[in-house]
């Protein structure tokens, strides 16, 4: 089965300043430099034949870390960077960073903003609408709290397309099911909106079990159907708890009570048509 992995990140030490927001010498598993040496073995292990680089820095100076990379390297089919939306040049700056032809996305921080709400700040449209007239997408890195603030913004632009990063977090260790799985059925009818089937082992935490996963799975199978979810990895991060093969496998697990086409389309043929691969 062709495989393509739509959240993959690298990062290196030398940009260590730029990470301040997560990256602490006390993450030893993530402390260092993970780029495409490291990530070739996996994915020929695992039958990846090509990834989505995603950001993991609020600093343009990643944007064009990243940029470069993917310029050098085939496998990396596109790149989810990181742009200053509320800059008064954020829609030239966008246009800028547009012209490099692997630049499918972009990503706030909305995770760990202050503020829930900010996604739905008036002075973002100007930018917001320049990602969609560039034929960019938008990842939405939320958490549960964030769900409904998402939903108003992907109402409010329904020519959007937008994809929910890690299945919005679900709190899977402190069992919080609910209201999580409410709040995402809200997305079911936006059909513009996509969700990522990646990061959930680490917020089941170092002993999840495929068995807690599993009805998280259930719900965004059943809330966005096999057309609009996708593969990613999440790695390195997912190596906080679990590896990449592991990782494949619960999934490969989980889908295959799917029919041959549809677990297709959730390991690859969606994450393309999403990001224009």
């Amino acid at each position: 089965m062709r495989r393509i992995d739509c959240h993959m990140h690298f990062w290196t030490l030398a940009m260590e300043p730029y990470y301040s927001l997560w990256m602490s010498r006390d993450l030893k598993v993530l402390y260092g430099d993970f780029g495409p040496r490291d990530a070739l073995p996996l994915m020929a292990k695992n039958d990846i034949e090509g990834i989505v680089l995603v950001s993991a820095a609020s600093s343009v100076h990643e944007t064009g870390y990243l940029l470069g990379l993917a310029n050098g390297h085939d496998f990396i089919k596109g790149v989810v960077a990181w742009v200053d939306l509320l800059a008064p040049t954020a829609a030239a700056d966008l246009a800028g960073w547009a012209k490099f032809a692997k630049l499918k996305s972009i990503r706030p921080y909305l995770q760990d903003l202050p503020e829930d709400d900010w996604i739905l700040r008036k002075e973002l449209d100007p930018a917001i609408r320049a990602i969609r007239d560039l034929g960019l997408r938008f990842d939405a890195l939320i958490k549960p709290r964030h769900i409904l603030n998402a939903v108003r913004f992907v109402e409010r632009y329904p020519d959007l397309p937008v994809i929910v990063d890690h299945m919005a977090k679900p709190e899977i260790a402190k069992g919080a099911f609910e209201p999580w799985r409410r709040d995402m059925e809200r997305f079911r009818d936006l059909t513009h909106v996509y969700c990522k089937i990646s990061g959930i082992v680490t917020e089941d935490g170092p002993n999840w079990t495929p068995e807690r996963l599993q009805p998280h799975l259930d719900a965004v199978f059943d809330i966005f159907g096999p057309d609009r979810l996708v593969f990613g990895s999440d790695w390195p991060v997912v190596n906080l708890v679990a590896d990449y093969s592991r990782w494949i496998e619960t999934l490969d697990n989980a889908t295959a009570g799917l029919t041959r086409v549809d677990q297709q389309k959730i390991w690859a043929d969606n994450g393309k048509r999403f990001y224009g691969l």
